[in-house]
């Protein structure tokens, strides 16, 4: 059962000039009890456009997220207050459909996995190394289609066998756009449990080319998504494919005749 929350907790923001409050602002929320390490965030990210709004506790960054208000990242420590990073994000999750992208803060690890995900690590004491990560991600450009997919477990896998990597490429393009035009068939006859198992059956696939997200919102659609989730997780999953085909195809198709 989801937890009650009572919200009851302000926000606290550094000064900002309204007039900057546009389309390109990216918003940081901070879930962190410790006053030392929202003032140095704050120190950091207290530019035009970057604006950073503390919480001492999860409760109020829900609250915030619930009311749908523009979250462009949410970094959260480990240890966060009342539940914890882990049960905050499954949270944010399963009940309010989240799917922004997270850091997580922490003094020793270097990957933090929940559930639901795997989300990357802000070290603390923060530095400037830390801070960047939070940047690149913001402003991530070229680095966004790069993440698409990657060949290095292929590689692996076939010792670097160009056929074997061609054909396993061709095989991806070739059964995972007709399972998820399956996918949003049954969807519409509210077959849910159909398109859980077509889900199952398509994320190696997504692995298999290390497209960490394919293959996350596949592991939601066939483990954890309620009714009301399947519409616009299968969207976000034919979203997903399409970017990976097209770029696929834009890399690949002159030089190793990809149809």
């Amino acid at each position: 059962m989801s937890p009650n929350f009572k919200i009851n907790e302000l926000s606290r923001k550094p000064k900002t000039n309204p007039t900057n409050l546009n389309s390109t602002l990216k918003h940081i929320l901070f879930i962190d009890a410790d006053r030392d390490a929202q003032s140095l965030f704050n120190e950091h990210f207290d530019r035009d456009n970057f604006l950073v709004i503390n919480f001492n506790s999860a409760m109020g960054a829900i609250q915030h997220i619930k009311e749908s208000k523009p979250v462009d990242v949410l970094v959260i420590d480990e240890f966060a207050k009342p539940m914890g990073a882990a049960q905050t994000l499954n949270y944010l999750i399963d009940e309010l459909h989240f799917k922004g992208k997270v850091f997580v803060c922490s003094v020793d690890k270097e990957q933090f996995e929940t559930d639901l995900g795997v989300y990357g690590v802000l070290k603390k004491p923060f530095d400037r190394d830390e801070f960047e990560k939070v940047e690149a991600l913001l402003t991530e450009k070229n680095t966004a289609v790069e993440s698409l997919y990657s060949l290095d477990y292929l590689k692996e896998l076939s010792d670097g066998d160009l056929v074997f990597i061609e054909q396993s490429i061709q095989i991806f393009m070739d059964t995972v756009a007709p399972r998820i035009e399956e996918m949003k068939k049954v969807l519409a006859s509210k077959d849910y449990q159909a398109v859980a198992e077509l889900a199952h059956n398509i994320k190696p696939s997504f692995e298999m080319i290390l497209n960490t997200r394919g293959a996350e919102l596949c592991n939601f659609l066939a483990h954890h998504a309620k009714p009301a989730d399947f519409k616009s997780y299968v969207e976000d999953l034919e979203e997903e494919y399409v970017q990976v085909e097209k770029q696929l195809k834009n890399d690949f198709s002159q030089e190793q005749n990809l149809s």
